[in-house]
């Protein structure tokens, strides 16, 4: 019993920690790997992608850090198939604040949507700006604008299609803006799984109230939907709706929160197999 108290003790300390981690870190590599690599890279492109890749570097460090002090258990899933990825649009469901650090020890060229007030942080905005990030608190048109242009150039964009944490146990409700951006765009969506159990860092859950076992997060490569299969409709409002309805049906299946015959297989998918919407 103590044994057990103690671990759980050690996994509330850790929660704190690594959350502090990402505080203290970004700031540390604000100050001097990124100014480093400004300095060294002429090329705005080139600068780009090293600031991206060295936090991606970061986040597998970081990743791998949790799971060998046994803070929590991280497994991923076709991990590598995110890494030749180019334009795509990146989709997951959203149960803990770590979900966006996962994902990105994973793909090394990638961007976010991050909150707006970043830019005024002094060591953070060479971080948001040099690694082409997108501030939140542009106003809607500007904020479809950037990204569908960064897709058009090739970068990969990681969304959360509900705009929020997720709440377990309960069907996704997207926003119907990840769809907008990738027919606009006409960039493929690249679905991804999370999974936190039990849960830890979630909606409502502040960080010291820990599980009594250790949670296991989980991330699953799903799959990647051709988006010419959804222009094919007329309207692209028409293709939008339909992209929305795909990928709700895909995470209450995969979730677990459909029922036979009501999620991606059924006929309110127009007929359509799964393997005609894979790039």
């Amino acid at each position: 019993m103590r044994r057990e108290r103690l671990e759980r003790l050690w996994r509330a300390f850790g929660n704190g920690l690594f959350l502090a981690i990402i505080g203290i870190g970004g700031t540390l590599m604000a100050m001097t790997v990124f100014p480093a690599i400004a300095l060294a890279t002429r090329d705005p492109m080139r600068r780009r992608r090293r600031i991206q890749y060295a936090i991606h570097a970061s986040f597998r460090l970081y990743c791998g850090a949790i799971h060998a002090l046994r803070v929590a258990d991280v497994d991923m899933v076709g991990g590598e198939r995110l890494r030749g990825l180019r334009g795509t649009l990146i989709v997951a469901n959203h149960p803990s604040l770590l979900d966006v650090v996962m994902i990105m020890s994973q793909v090394p060229n990638v961007q976010c949507v991050v909150k707006g007030g970043l830019w005024r942080n002094p060591f953070f905005r060479l971080t948001v700006e040099g690694a082409g990030y997108i501030r939140n608190d542009l106003d809607p048109e500007a904020l479809m604008a950037a990204c569908v242009d960064t897709l058009k150039a090739g970068n990969n964009l990681i969304v959360f299609p509900e705009g929020t944490r997720s709440v377990a146990g309960q069907p996704m409700r997207l926003r119907r803006g990840f769809a907008n951006v990738a027919t606009l765009a006409g960039a493929d969506v690249q679905l991804l799984t999370i999974t936190c159990e039990p849960p830890i860092l979630n909606k409502g859950n502040p960080w010291w109230r820990v599980p009594e076992t250790r949670t296991r997060f989980k991330l699953s490569v799903g799959e990647r939907l051709d988006i010419g299969q959804f222009l094919r409709y007329r309207y692209r409002a028409l293709a939008a709706r339909k992209l929305v309805s795909f990928v709700e049906h895909y995470y209450s299946e995969t979730l677990g929160y459909g029922k036979p015959g009501t999620g991606a297989e059924a006929p309110d998918r127009d007929g359509l197999e799964a393997r005609r919407f894979v790039a």
